[in-house]
């Protein structure tokens, strides 16, 4: 099931005794969790029929469905991150997981039993594979784009704002795809607009967002290939105030050459830059500024700094240089070239 589909069972006032919920959308999933407390809970009676559980067993987590709800038709037993769904092998599992395995063949009436994963469940655990046959298993994977439009614009509506298709794209680019993230950089939009706009452009996207490593890196290859080394390291600069490392750096750099290769190979063979976006997984706008980065760009060139990137990595890794000479190394290596192509 997915999250949507989650979302309308709860109006069609289909309840679960048991569900697991598993992926890496963070924000959604709790979203989900509250949504499925309001549906259960009375106003006033929260805190009577509500559990959290952590680093706990079996018999716990059955002892605990099994208490009467307060007042009020289910309650709700939330388990989080139980230790049997877990990568590796945990205490007593087999044991444990026979115990669940009793308890789910015959699941207490009065409750809501949740096992919420804040990473995925392990797929190869037994006890993965059980709540797949016993319970409901809801996968909060990322939002596709046309979700996140959607997301985005109900987030907006209580601010009488919009965001333009362009300033979406961009805010994606530069922020990310996690929702707690781009829920922060949407009120900051909101409040910067104030009573004077109610569409948020481009222009105000770029002024106000916090921009991820990945997109300050795009930013900073736009400089070196430009042979604008000031900016370049202006870039580095504000990347290293921010929390990077160097070390960080030259891996986020390295892996933006390795795109710009793909990308500038595969357009010489004849591909589109649609093709090489789905291929590599990229976000849109970075696989049509990628293109654009490459256009003048040999791949024979690209594929020497990549060369050089990879050495770079081995000489940090086996002591032979330091971390910010081989950035630097690196950073003017590029520039240099990049001037002379």
């Amino acid at each position: 099931m997915t999250w949507s589909e989650f979302y309308q069972s709860l109006k069609a006032g289909e309840i679960a005794p048991v569900y697991l919920f598993t992926g890496p959308e963070e924000y959604v999933k709790l979203e989900a969790l509250s949504r499925l407390r309001q549906s259960l809970l009375p106003p006033g009676l929260e805190a009577l029929n509500d559990m959290v559980l952590e680093g706990v067993g079996a018999q716990q987590i059955t002892d605990a469905a099994e208490t009467l709800p307060v007042m009020c038709e289910r309650r709700i037993v939330t388990v989080r991150d139980w230790a049997p769904l877990l990568s590796g092998k945990s205490k007593n599992e087999d044991s444990e997981v026979e115990r669940m395995q009793r308890w789910l063949d015959n699941p207490a009436p009065g409750c809501a039993l949740v096992f919420y994963m804040r990473t995925s469940a392990d797929g190869k655990k037994k006890m993965t594979a059980l709540l797949k046959k016993k319970a409901v298993v809801v996968d909060f994977q990322p939002l596709s784009d046309a979700e996140l439009s959607r997301w985005c614009a109900a987030k907006l509506k209580g601010s009488g704002k919009k965001l333009s298709s362009q300033a979406l794209n961009t805010l994606t680019f530069m922020a990310g795809r996690e929702l707690t993230r781009l829920s922060g950089e949407l009120e900051k939009l909101a409040a910067y607009l104030g009573d004077e706009r109610s569409e948020i452009t481009d222009d105000d996207v770029r002024a106000i967002v916090s921009a991820s490593p990945e997109y300050n890196v795009f930013e900073l290859m736009n400089h070196l290939l430009a042979g604008d080394m000031q900016k370049a390291q202006q870039t580095v600069n504000s990347m290293l105030r921010g929390g990077q490392n160097a070390v960080g750096i030259l891996a986020l750099l390295t892996r933006q050459v390795r795109q710009l290769t793909h990308m500038k190979c595969a357009l010489d063979a004849g591909e589109s830059v649609l093709q090489v976006q789905e291929r590599l997984k990229m976000h849109p706008y970075a696989a049509k500024q990628t293109a654009r980065q490459c256009a003048r760009l040999s791949a024979a060139w690209l594929t020497s700094i990549y060369d050089r990137c990879v050495t770079s990595d081995f000489e940090v890794k086996s002591g032979r240089l330091r971390e910010q000479d081989a950035l630097n190394e690196l950073l003017f290596r590029i520039g240099l070239a990049a001037n002379r192509s």
